[in-house]
């Protein structure tokens, strides 16, 4: 007999509802994962097939049958609430793009489009039979897991597409009704409750800020970077581009480091690296380092009642330092003190201020956000890229009778950051993906082959620097 989920009102935490409350069209909070299967010498797949797959499929999680209701006047956070009136037809579509270049765009079409939270937050797009996907031989079967950020983060989407992909059972979904009472009773309370919870976190945070400052040992990140061609605002559709970059190579630059580095301080040093040369070209050095914003996942490091756990580390890329071992060994050390402040449980008390915001304050504080503009500023606050990693799948995933070979995800782009990575790694490649536009950048395959310059440039420096001076003879 099959697990039971039950599928009840709940109401979103704070940090979750951040996320509703920042969205506007020009800043998406979609969560969109692409998985790539192998669809060599399989027919092509129909409508009711995929239809039939989804319908065993979307009891798997939550998310696929609730959807959010907001509080009138946002006088208190949204809630997750039953929908049973759910078509799935509504929610899956399957296309045949002919060949990758339509694949991609597809992706960033689906990437950049808001979501209409008013019916359950989620899409699966199924592309069947793309050909010239980069390094996958023969026909791809796409498939394309989309939906919205107040859900969970980009780690989330590991256990949900183990349940959907993976080899585990379906549980049943009973559907709690959505209680108006119990709501507005709660939601009263929170009118009652929220200003003094806010005020007393505002004290527990003004007194850790300073606790750290007299601790003087957690360097605050650099506030403002010099703006760069990428940190204006979106006047494009975005675009989305793949860099498949061989394991073996990743792991023997690893191993040949002349002290102990992970596979993310070289990713981090390929991409600054290749940011470097690609601004260089065009005589748009900036006057000192960019940084990147590089989210860092809190489970196992705090307790937060949200289902999304992560947190914003501003790293320092260094890409005023030419040498690519000497910056390496830079990123390593900002990496490593970003960390360490990021796990500090004085830094931690500074940031849990968010989760004693009133509803109306967090919605006044996205509408502010909002109102920024980047066109002519010369700096940009806190870092000029995203550079985000989601841990390896572990498992073997298969869509129907198609094996998953590939996982990448696709981060939307908006105003002051518009040149986003994502890295993740599956089998015998790492895979960066890259979404920008054509208005800043106009030649993505160019910053392709300089992504792949420079880690080579950085991996021959490594296997070099291992290697004796030849003796005279």
């Amino acid at each position: 007999m099959s697990a039971e989920l039950r599928v009840g009102t709940q109401r979103l935490s704070p940090r979750d509802a951040v996320f509703v409350y920042d969205e506007t069209d020009r800043h998406v909070s979609n969560v969109v994962a692409v998985y790539f299967a192998d669809a060599s010498g399989r027919s092509a797949l129909t409508t009711d097939q995929v239809l039939a797959w989804a319908r065993t499929s979307i009891g798997h999680a939550p998310l696929f049958s609730r959807r959010l209701r907001r509080v009138p006047m946002d006088l208190d956070l949204p809630y997750w609430v039953p929908d049973p009136t759910l078509s799935v037809r509504e929610h899956i579509t399957l296309t045949r793009p002919a060949t990758w270049d339509d694949a991609r765009a597809r992706i960033a079409e689906i990437t950049s489009a808001r979501m209409d939270l008013t019916r359950p937050p989620w899409e699966i797009h199924v592309m069947d039979g793309v050909e010239g996907v980069p390094a996958m031989p023969g026909a791809t079967t796409i498939v394309v897991l989309k939906f919205h950020h107040s859900v969970g983060d980009g780690v989330a989407t590991r256990e949900l597409e183990q349940r959907l992909f993976g080899t585990k059972s379906a549980p049943s979904v009973q559907l709690d009704r959505a209680r108006p009472i119990s709501a507005a009773v709660r939601t009263v309370g929170a009118l009652t409750s929220a200003p003094v919870r806010f005020i007393a976190g505002l004290r527990r945070s003004r007194a850790a800020k300073d606790e750290l400052q007299a601790l003087g040992t957690m360097k605050e990140p650099v506030p403002l970077r010099p703006a760069t061609r990428f940190n204006r605002d979106i006047h494009s559709e975005l675009t989305f581009h793949l860099l498949p970059i061989p394991m073996k190579e990743v792991l023997a630059a690893k191993a040949a480091a002349p002290q102990r580095v992970t596979v993310n301080d070289l990713m981090l040093t390929t991409i600054a690296g290749a940011l470097a040369t690609y601004l260089a070209e065009r005589d748009e050095t900036p006057d000192g380092s960019l940084a990147a914003m590089v989210p860092m996942s809190m489970r196992g490091v705090a307790e937060w009642d949200s289902a999304n756990q992560l947190t914003q580390m501003i790293v320092d890329l260094h890409t005023d330092i030419t040498d690519p071992i000497a910056r390496l060994r830079a990123i390593k050390d900002s990496a490593g003190a970003a960390k360490k402040r990021t796990r500090d449980p004085v830094v931690q008390r500074t940031d849990r201020l968010v989760e004693t915001a009133p509803a109306l304050l967090l919605r006044a504080a996205g509408w502010a956000r909002a109102q920024r503009r980047f066109d002519d500023s010369p700096t940009v606050p806190l870092c000029n890229t995203t550079i985000s990693n989601i841990p390896p799948v572990t498992d073997t995933l298969t869509f129907r009778d198609r094996p998953i070979t590939r996982v990448v995800g696709s981060l939307p782009i908006l105003d002051g950051d518009g040149l986003r990575h994502l890295i993740t790694s599956q089998g015998d490649e790492i895979v960066i993906a890259v979404t920008t536009n054509a208005a800043m950048m106009p030649d993505p395959q160019h910053y392709g082959d300089l992504l792949l310059a420079s880690f080579r440039e950085l991996a021959a420096a490594l296997l070099a620097f291992g290697i004796p001076a030849p003796t005279s003879t």
